[in-house]
């Protein structure tokens, strides 16, 4: 009978975080919209123009972040802290945290070097992390 109830009480608690957890994106989504215009892919790149990082593996990367965050590409800005993207700060490993971690891990491994994981806070250090160069062309 305990068993049961501990089930019940742990099905009910995640549904009740689930639906605070989309009621906070949306109210983040809001406040994102009422504060920043909506960037063209051209003005993300601006971000990065001095750094020669290539163009598709940048809008790759932010499309990334912004898909894993359930939120459009274009209110994103590089300063914005990924452990604060429209997620309920109630849990220390939010599960969206959970899976940009685990493809930021992948993506480590497919780049073949060694990236401090823990020193990515923002989506800038994310795009600069993983970005590639953008080739030469003579």
């Amino acid at each position: 009978m305990m068993i049961i109830f501990s089930i019940i009480f742990l099905i009910f608690g995640l549904i009740v975080f689930k639906f605070i957890d989309s009621i906070y994106l949306k109210r983040y989504l809001k406040g994102l919209q009422d504060t920043r215009e909506y960037l063209s892919d051209q003005e993300i790149l601006a971000f990065y123009i001095d750094y020669k990082l290539s163009e598709i593996s940048v809008l790759e990367l932010w499309n990334e972040v912004a898909t894993n965050f359930d939120i459009p590409p274009g209110y994103l800005r590089p300063e914005d802290c990924l452990a604060e993207m429209g997620i309920l700060q109630i849990i220390v490993d939010h599960p969206k945290l959970e899976n940009l971690t685990d493809i930021a891990r992948e993506r480590e491994k497919a780049l073949n070097k060694s990236i401090d994981l823990e020193s990515i806070s923002t989506l800038d250090d994310y795009i600069k992390a993983f970005a590639v160069k953008a080739q030469i062309k003579n």
